[in-house]
């Protein structure tokens, strides 16, 4: 497995470390600012809903192959695109007024759904 530490430069996390900040921040990726970018993609290539899951074991495992394969693609020149997630957009705050219309249709199209159902 690739070993940060007999990188020439050492310019890559140890693979320990990068697991971790991987599997920790694999919750809110749209946040988080990676240490290096073979981080984020090795997480990428894992997933990020894997890491979230995973037992710790499998996807150390998993995690390091990837992150072996991605410092040896790193270090012959390649490049990774970033990661892109949109951090959800929270709505406008509503009025009263708009707050009340919505509470009535929604209990409007509940009782039309019970009343399909026959359950009026």
């Amino acid at each position: 497995m690739f070993d940060s530490n007999n990188d020439l430069f050492n310019e890559f996390p140890a693979a320990a470390d990068a697991y971790f900040e991987a599997a920790n921040n694999a919750h809110d990726v749209a946040s988080w600012k990676p240490s290096h970018p073979v981080v984020m993609e090795a997480a990428r290539r894992v997933g990020f809903q894997a890491l979230r899951r995973r037992d710790t074991g499998a996807g150390k495992r998993a995690f390091g192959k990837h992150y072996n394969d991605v410092c040896k693609a790193y270090l012959r020149g390649e490049r990774f695109k970033p990661v892109i997630i949109d951090k959800p957009k929270f709505a406008e705050k509503l009025s009263e007024h708009e707050l009340h219309q919505r509470k009535m249709v929604g209990r409007q199209r509940v009782g039309d759904l019970k009343a399909l159902l026959g359950r009026a």
